[in-house]
């Protein structure tokens, strides 16, 4: 299997404080992205391949494709992977894909959502998912490498 670094939610995606801390912070030399519509959008997809930092790959990929690619033999690279659903780490976790640390970076308010932390407004059920999910793997919520990471636990419910 390929090595994660980290999973990142944040519905910004490929952005200034991922390409500009996160991916130096890592050291990560590969990016996946993982969203079902986004990879079967050719413009946007475009888009964000456009914004490949210099010697990291960009990947976009669906869900299942994500799965069979990290399912695949180490090849030394070390892997960020961004997702803006938190929907699509508990279909990770189920293909059986071994998601170490998943850290919660933003995700913007709507009228289904509450605030929890600054910037990351969830409903109810995506807290539920967290909520599931922090029993089988670390959650945290973070913008930047550099702020204290906040534990799901702690956050206000």
């Amino acid at each position: 299997m390929k090595k994660i670094v980290l999973t990142r939610v944040d519905d910004r995606l490929l952005h200034g404080q991922v390409v500009v801390s996160w991916i130096p912070y890592l050291k990560a030399n590969e990016v996946i992205v993982v969203d079902d519509e986004l990879a079967r959008d050719e413009f946007m997809s475009l888009l964000i391949k456009n914004a490949e930092p210099e010697n990291v790959s960009v990947n976009i990929f669906t869900v299942e494709e994500a799965a069979n690619y990290l399912k695949g033999e180490d090849t030394g690279s070390k892997i960020l992977i961004l997702i803006k659903n938190i929907e699509y780490i508990e279909k990770l976790l189920e293909f059986n894909i071994a998601l170490n640390q998943i850290n919660i970076g933003n995700l913007g308010s709507s009228s289904k959502r509450k605030k929890y932390y600054n910037s990351v407004y969830l409903s109810d059920e995506e807290l539920n998912m967290l909520q599931s999910i922090a029993k089988k793997t670390e959650v945290e919520i973070r913008m930047l490498p550099k702020d204290k990471e906040i534990k799901l636990d702690k956050v206000n419910k």
